[in-house]
C-alpha cells in the first residue's frame, strides 16, 4: 500500500509525496532508534507497548521529575506528583501521517497544552518538519513545565493559564533544569521560535544498509 500527501515548499509550490509501507516502517524504525539515544534514562524512559489494531508503533514516555496532574475532565486543581507518562501512537503512512499523543484521562498533565480529555496538543503536523522526535521533545518539555513549549495563544486547557503563568513568574517552572533530560552526548535543541520557519525539501528516510 502507498500513502500520499501534498507538500508546499518554501516557494509556495505544491508537490505530491508518496511512500510505501516499507518506507513508512523504515522511517519509524530510524526515528525510534534516534529517540532512544536522545534522552537520559535517569529522567526519561521510553517503553515500547503492544500496538493495538491499526497502530504501527505505540510508545509510552515517562518523565521522572516533579510535575502536576489532573484527575478528570472537571478537575481544575493541579496536584503534585513525581513522574508523568504519556502514550504516543504512530500509524502506517508516517511521516506523511501524523502521530497521536494522550495521557490517562484520570491522571493527565496539568498544562495549557493538554485537553481535559487527556489528549495532548502537539501542534499541526508539517511534512519534512514534524516527526516522532519533535513530538517527544514537546511532550517531555511540557511534562517538566518548561514554558518554551507552552502555547498560551492557543490553549487546550485555558483553566491552567493563570496557574502556569504564576509558577513560571515565580521561577518554579520548569521543575528541573531542562538539560538534565538529555543523554550526555546529545546537543541541546535551540529555543523554539514563535515565528513560522521556512522549510526546505528533503528526502524521506530510506532503508539503511545492513
Amino acid at each position: 500500500m502507498s500513502y500520499s500527501a501534498t507538500y508546499i515548499d518554501e516557494k509556495g509550490r505544491s508537490q505530491t509525496v508518496t511512500i510505501s509501507d516499507d518506507e513508512s516502517q523504515e522511517a519509524l524504525r530510524n526515528d525510534y532508534q534516534a529517540l532512544m539515544k536522545k534522552y537520559n534514562p535517569k529522567y526519561v524512559t521510553i517503553e515500547r507497548c503492544r500496538a493495538e489494531a491499526g497502530e504501527e508503533l505505540h510508545l509510552r514516555i515517562t518523565v521522572k521529575a516533579p510535575t502536576h496532574y489532573l484527575s478528570d475532565a472537571k478537575d481544575t486543581a493541579p496536584k503534585s506528583c513525581s513522574s508523568m507518562s504519556v502514550d504516543v501512537v504512530a500509524y502506517l503512512g508516517y511521516p506523511l501521517k501524523g502521530v497521536r499523543a494522550f495521557y490517562a484521562p484520570n491522571h493527565y498533565l496539568a498544562s495549557p497544552n493538554v485537553f481535559r480529555s487527556g489528549a495532548a496538543c502537539i501542534d499541526n503536523w508539517i511534512i519534512f518538519t514534524s516527526s516522532l522526535l519533535t513530538v517527544a521533545e514537546k511532550l517531555i518539555m511540557d511534562m517538566i513545565h518548561n514554558p518554551v513549549v507552552t502555547r498560551y495563544e492557543s490553549m487546550a486547557n485555558p483553566y491552567m493559564e493563570d496557574w502556569h503563568r504564576a509558577h513560571v513568574a515565580s521561577g518554579a517552572f520548569p521543575t528541573i533544569t531542562p538539560r538534565l533530560v538529555y543523554a550526555p552526548d546529545t546537543p541541546l535543541p535551540q529555543r523554539r521560535s514563535r515565528t513560522v520557519e521556512k522549510t526546505t525539501t528533503r528526502s524521506l528516510p530510506r532503508r539503511r544498509d545492513r
